[in-house]
């Protein structure tokens, strides 16, 4: 049973940009402290609550900054840009950090960015299929190279000199590639479905009910059952948004707090999924009013909160109920107030880990 943080970022961007760039290297180089397995970091263009607009960038920096946590793209964007610049840019990196690297790729998720890059009325999940399939296309073969699609056609047949190093693209330090992750959000999420036949790994979002996460291991295993692939958790990665305090009153007084960060947390997604017309992925009942999802709904529904020995146990009961995933994703949020959210990681690690271990009857020898 692995831990792993998924950092989309979201953080009130009015604290500046510099700062919550420096504040999250500060957040992945205490992860790997920790002992967490995994971070899973966003990329967004036109979002200065999300604002980074490379996770490959800012994880090059971390390199020789952590010993062991793996850099997971969360997600690379694949129809903002050519296939071949990202086949480019990831197998680079993968050298970098000696295969370090997990590739999260994503359709794109927010309006804006598809405005800015005049997407918003293409078949985005077409884009990302075809864009993967040639990016693993070009890290399978040696040139010449010729890839015909939809979106995007090239090729290199005329100025391929190998004798010395001309026309070939790199290939990434992992054989045969990356490790591949596809995110699922929403209720009757085709992605679950495209990552379980695909073989890919997925997370399903911290943001959404739980129900939605027992739906998502349901449609996940069926399809890859359909497809004649192993039917367990290991490939699935669980999302859910937690607060661990030493005490459960200690917690509760957090939420109520003016400044706490899920409360910005929820006032953007909320605005956000409005603004898309996608609010519904935050509804426990699909049919209540959109007006009745609120922050305090959101907290009430989606937040897990309490002592570590509170957290351990509702995190045993809710893998009961939704499915066997064997790496618990917590979302990161703002570190308003730092020492509190400081702690909060570590209580996570330390002693919400173990004890959820022990419950659920985690044998890691076994799971090795």
């Amino acid at each position: 049973m692995k831990l792993g943080m998924f950092m989309h970022p979201i953080q009130d961007f009015k604290r500046g940009y510099h700062t919550l760039m420096l504040e999250d290297m500060e957040i992945i180089k205490y992860a790997d402290e920790l002992g967490f397995d995994e971070v899973w970091l966003g990329e967004h263009f036109a979002l200065p609550s999300e604002a980074i607009q490379s996770p490959l960038m800012l994880y090059a920096a971390l390199i020789p900054q952590t010993k062991n946590i793996m850099f997971g793209a969360g997600v690379l964007c694949l129809p903002y840009q050519h296939p071949a610049i990202i086949a480019g840019q990831a197998a680079q990196f993968d050298h970098m950090s000696k295969g370090r690297f997990y590739m999260g790729i994503g359709p794109g998720a927010t309006p804006p960015d598809f405005e800015m890059f005049k997407i918003a009325d293409l078949d985005r999940m077409a884009m990302l299929q075809e864009s993967i399939d040639m990016i693993h296309g070009i890290w399978a073969s040696d040139p010449p190279y010729e890839f015909h699609g939809e979106f995007w056609d090239f090729e290199i047949k005329h100025n391929i000199l190998p004798e010395i190093g001309v026309g070939a693209m790199g290939k990434p330090y992992q054989d045969p590639y990356p490790p591949v992750m596809l995110p699922a959000m929403s209720r009757g999420s085709g992605s679950i479905r495209l990552a379980a036949r695909r073989d890919w790994m997925t997370i399903s979002a911290n943001f959404v009910p739980d129900e939605v996460l027992g739906e998502h291991w349901a449609h996940y295993a069926d399809e890859r059952q359909k497809h004649g692939l192993p039917v367990n958790g290991e490939k699935w990665r669980a999302g859910r948004t937690l607060l661990v305090c030493d005490t459960d009153e200690e917690a509760q007084a957090y939420l109520k707090h003016p400044d706490c960060a899920f409360r910005w947390y929820f006032n953007y997604i909320i605005g956000i999924t409005r603004h898309g017309g996608f609010v519904h992925m935050l509804k426990s009942d699909p049919d209540m009013s959109d007006d009745d999802v609120t922050i305090d709904y959101c907290i009430d529904t989606i937040v897990t909160a309490g002592s570590p020995k509170t957290v351990a146990e509702k995190l045993a009961q809710f893998r009961e109920d939704t499915g066997p995933f064997e790496t618990l994703i917590i979302s990161h949020h703002d570190w308003v107030h730092k020492k509190l959210w400081r702690r909060h990681m570590e209580l996570m690690a330390t002693e919400v880990m173990p004890r959820f271990r022990d419950l659920i009857g985690w044998d890691k020898e076994a799971a090795e």
